[in-house]
């Protein structure tokens, strides 16, 4: 069995003890002035280090569950996103290119072909919100968070007439570059609770940086493996919709 296949089965089974492990405590949470909240997340990001060598920006869509203290005003939880673009730098097919820069298919006409980029991360965060209301049980100020995960990103080759032998799946694994490794996750920004209605949010600053190792035993540009050590990171922008979807005892202080 690859390294791949073992990172892979390791990371679904860590990922699933995650869940069990924070719905469990959501779902019975130990203090009266507690509450849910289920994060919808859109992002703008902008890669650095290792990272920007291959791919440009990017966007990211993601969600988070986080259980969150009204009285300490911390919170921890689980998140994940899902970061896309369409620029990639490096020329994974010029193995197959004419002189010209064709890539041509099996009767001899030219291809088309789409480079994409494609990652995720995901992960467990925790951190605190340093209150600018005297408002009761709000968590609106300034939110700062820290989390550790997994962050990977490949490179989408996509034949848009399916006509290159040369890029059928079973080849595919070849021209990737799958990468992937451990990450850390920094974050900073503002978080505003409506006392009112449900119209909460926040606006983050954020850093994702990992270091990562290229999961594929055979490059086919190269024709060896990329043993090469990387610093991706990523720095962005995010909006995140925040619903609470919990209540707490107090009659006063209702979530929906």
């Amino acid at each position: 069995m690859s390294g791949t296949k073992i990172l892979e089965i390791g990371f679904k089974r860590l990922l699933t003890f995650i869940l069990l492990v924070i719905m469990a405590s959501l779902a019975y949470g130990q203090e009266n002035t507690s509450v849910k909240l289920l994060e919808f997340k859109y992002g703008f990001q902008a890669p650095m280090a290792d990272m920007k060598t291959r791919f440009g920006g990017n966007s990211n869509l993601g969600i988070s569950v986080q259980y969150a203290s009204l009285s300490r005003t911390t919170f921890f939880g689980v998140e994940g996103i899902f970061f896309f673009g369409s620029t990639v730098k490096e020329d994974i097919l010029a193995n197959l290119k004419t002189f010209d820069g064709l890539i041509l298919g099996i009767q001899g006409e030219a291809g088309d072909i789409g480079l994409k980029e494609r990652g995720f991360y995901a992960g467990l965060d925790a951190g605190k919100i340093f209150k600018t209301t005297k408002v009761e049980n709000n968590l609106t100020g300034i939110r700062a968070l820290i989390g550790i995960g997994l962050l990977q990103h490949k490179i989408r080759v996509q034949d848009n007439f399916n006509n290159i032998p040369a890029l059928d799946n079973q080849y595919l694994k070849g021209y990737d570059r799958l990468t992937n490794g451990p990450a850390l996750h920094l974050s900073l920004g503002y978080q505003y609770e409506n006392p009112n209605n449900n119209f909460h949010f926040n606006i983050m600053g954020d850093v994702y940086g990992g270091q990562t190792s290229s999961r594929r035993d055979y490059d086919n540009l190269t024709g060896a493996y990329l043993d090469k050590k990387r610093t991706d990171i990523l720095a962005g922008l995010t909006i995140s919709y925040i619903v609470s979807i919990s209540k707490t005892d107090k009659a006063d202080h209702i979530y929906y």
